[in-house]
């Protein structure tokens, strides 16, 4: 046994000793792009950007209804799913014209519908005033788009991109190719605009391209040419993340080795540095794991995040059936100020739910037959009565009215988007302890969630941004919290790469003596 425990020790010293450089260096890079990305955000186009300058919506000269709008289109219009790569053609069988979401706005300065669909295919646009289906966006309408959403610039056409360094994540799917256009402005504004619908869908600036390398480019190991393979780029960050683990870990265990040793003083420069590594290592070596394996749970490895999605029984709950685009015979004037709007169903009754540029969302009945939409008070008392359908077959819900985010309810900026307050939870106790929030004002399911849900949430979120709530709540309590454990995790880590770099250079000098 004891040979056993010698020769595993022996291998376990051998993996840290020559990991230690390329794992290490990871680990340096991480924490301190952790610190960048606490206060440079990835680019994207908010919802506030967008509804500060998307063009206000005018319907007066629609001519078509939802439904003959709808009627246009057909299972083949939906026959285009897009990648970081290329556009791919969705089977057949997989084809459904069904919209499982009917938005108003205005494309190249009329009155639209866009309609998309559940299963990855690209939404189509029709427009309202005469029943064209948009074709694929060109040059010169790109260009137009992207001057009446910065009207202050001269926009300039870069090119038509499949995917770049800031438009390669999956949220652009529905878009590509993006048409790339250049704003002129001082901030050195980057637009892109979607092939699809005509819309900007993402912009970034100078300063936000140039800080995201030291960000979310390296935090995320996020460079272009990785991460348009998407089974590429995960195999790669689960493979560092998992040996990094265990690369923590074999740290860990040869620190307890060390400390049940009695240790010459350090008079070399390789034994300081060891010896710093030691000390640095029983201040933040739980701290390094705990980061590294939080981050590898970003990746959700084995499905140990269940969906979060709603199930069909469960949406029909409040909108009483299907979005039926046949239910909206016509549309009303819209409101001022009003930028787009949702087609929807509470209650079985068909809505148009108005967007102005505060992000409210302002509900009209859709046709005669739908009644005015339910007061705030009297929604409230509706949710409350009726929450106990989402699951029928478990016992009654404990219901608590949130005036406030805590961990488990919250977003992290305020906005438009941010999820709306007052809210209700309603506590089921069936055998996976599904949690519901909704909102009282308008009857929506913000979000469901069970235990493991919640787990996992703890195990990345918590581990890895400390953003629980009664801390980021603190700020700036949480940045300090960040920082200082991100600056011990990094210092750790450089040691590290130096110790690696010393033993490698010992290692070729006696090499070549040999």
């Amino acid at each position: 046994m004891k040979r056993i425990f010698n020769r595993f020790r022996r291998y376990l010293y051998l993996f840290h000793r020559w990991a230690g450089i390329v794992l290490c260096g990871f680990f340096a890079l991480w924490f301190a792009s952790g610190i960048f990305m606490m206060y440079v955000e990835y680019p994207v186009l908010t919802m506030e950007e967008r509804l500060e300058r998307a063009p206000g919506l005018d319907f007066s000269s629609a001519r078509f209804s939802p439904a003959e709008a709808a009627g246009r289109l057909e299972a083949s219009d939906f026959a285009v799913s897009g990648s970081p790569r290329e556009n791919v053609e969705i089977p057949v069988a997989g084809r459904d014209a069904t919209p499982s979401e009917i938005r108003l706005t205005r494309i190249l300065g009329r009155p639209a519908y866009v309609f998309s669909v559940a299963g990855g295919a690209q939404p189509r646009v029709v427009f309202a005033d005469d029943g064209e289906i948009l074709a694929r966006i060109n040059v010169g309408q790109a260009r137009d788009a992207a001057a009446e959403f910065f009207p202050e610039a001269e926009p300039v056409h870069l090119g038509r991109v499949q995917s770049d360094q800031w438009t390669v994540s999956s949220a652009m799917n529905a878009h590509r190719p993006l048409h790339h256009i250049a704003i002129g402005d001082a901030a050195g504004t980057e637009a892109y605009v979607s092939s699809t619908t005509g819309e900007v869908v993402r912009d970034s600036t100078r300063r936000e391209r140039v800080l995201n390398y030291f960000a979310a480019v390296t935090h995320w190991i996020y460079p272009h040419f990785l991460r348009k393979f998407p089974e590429a780029w995960g195999w790669v960050v689960n493979i560092l993340a998992g040996f990094g683990c265990v690369f923590a870990l074999s740290g860990m265990w040869i620190g307890i080795l060390r400390a049940r040793r009695r240790q010459p003083p350090a008079k070399s420069v390789g034994r300081r540095l060891i010896h710093w590594h030691y000390l640095l290592g029983c201040g933040f070596g739980v701290v390094l794991l705990t980061f590294v394996f939080s981050g590898w749970m970003s990746m959700n490895p084995g499905g140990l995040n269940p969906s979060r999605g709603l199930k069909p029984g469960e949406r029909l709950v409040f909108s009483g059936k299907e979005l039926t685009a046949g239910d909206f015979s016509d549309i009303p004037d819209a409101p001022e100020n009003v930028v787009e709007g949702l087609l929807t169903h509470h209650a079985g009754h068909a809505y148009v739910a108005w967007r102005g540029r505060d992000g409210k969302l302002r509900h009209v009945p859709a046709n005669g037959d739908s009644p005015a939409f339910p007061k705030p008070e009297e929604m409230s008392g509706r949710v409350l009565a009726e929450a106990h359908k989402l699951m029928p077959d478990s016992p009654q819900p404990r219901l608590n009215e949130l005036t406030g985010y805590d961990t488990y309810y919250y977003s992290r900026k305020p906005g438009p988007d941010a999820k709306p307050l007052p809210a209700v939870r309603a506590v089921f106790a069936d055998s996976q302890a599904t949690w519901f929030h909704l909102d009282p004002e308008t009857g929506r399911i913000v979000d469901r969630s069970t235990r493991a849900n919640r787990l996992f949430r703890h195990l990345y979120n918590g581990l890895h941004s400390f953003d629980w709530w009664w801390l980021y709540s603190r700020r700036p309590l949480w940045d300090m919290t960040v920082i200082v454990f991100s600056l011990g995790g990094f210092l750790l880590s450089l040691l590290g790469v130096a110790i690696g770099i010393r033993r490698l250079r010992v290692w070729a000098v006696g090499t070549r003596k040999a």
